[in-house]
């Protein structure tokens, strides 16, 4: 018992120096000091931390501070997806809808909007709609099927109707999907 509480006080005081990493990280991050950022993010991404996997996405999506790498990029969107990000699922969908790190894959994209919808990421919805009419009914049901039953074995999920989402004021907008015709010509 005395060990479970040492432990529980243990973790409880940590998670503030946590979360003050992740806000310093960031910080250097929208500074410029992308290599600082990447140092302080990329420990806390492997031991876990959503918000740290989903900057170190970012990082290697957008090649500052890590080498531009999509297969990196949708690997850490993929864990902070699998946490519950509903940004990270968005992103996910993303890569799987134009075949960004990963074969282009309609079905997989679908899956992953029809995720970050339900948990209310803005743009997810139309994205997940445009998808819907690439696939068949058969694969559509499936995977509608497939989002409920993540959503039952994944309680917890970090949404945008109780906070804000990441996006877009984390991320600049994508400028690279053929499906979004506002966000097809870069800027």
């Amino acid at each position: 018992m005395r060990l479970i509480l040492a432990l529980t006080m243990l973790l409880l005081a940590a998670a503030p120096s946590i979360a003050d990493d992740v806000r310093r990280g960031t910080s250097l991050y929208w500074r410029g000091d992308y290599g600082a950022a990447a140092a302080v993010l990329k420990p806390l991404a492997r031991d876990g931390n959503v918000l740290a996997q989903f900057a170190i996405a970012v990082m290697y999506d957008d090649g500052r501070g890590l080498p531009q790498d999509f297969s990196r990029a949708l690997s850490w969107y993929r864990k902070a997806a699998h946490a519950g990000l509903v940004d990270a699922q968005y992103m996910v969908g993303r890569f799987y809808g134009r075949g960004r790190g990963v074969k282009q894959n309609p079905s997989a994209a679908f899956f992953w909007f029809n995720l970050a919808a339900a948990g209310g990421h803005p743009r997810a919805a139309a994205l997940r709609d445009q998808h819907r009419l690439q696939i068949s009914p058969a694969q559509r049901r499936r995977m509608e099927d497939e989002a409920v039953s993540w959503h039952e074995r994944h309680p917890r999920q970090f949404t945008c109707r109780f906070q804000r989402c990441i996006y877009p004021g984390w991320t600049p907008r994508p400028r690279w999907t053929e499906l979004d015709p506002d966000e097809a010509v870069p800027r």
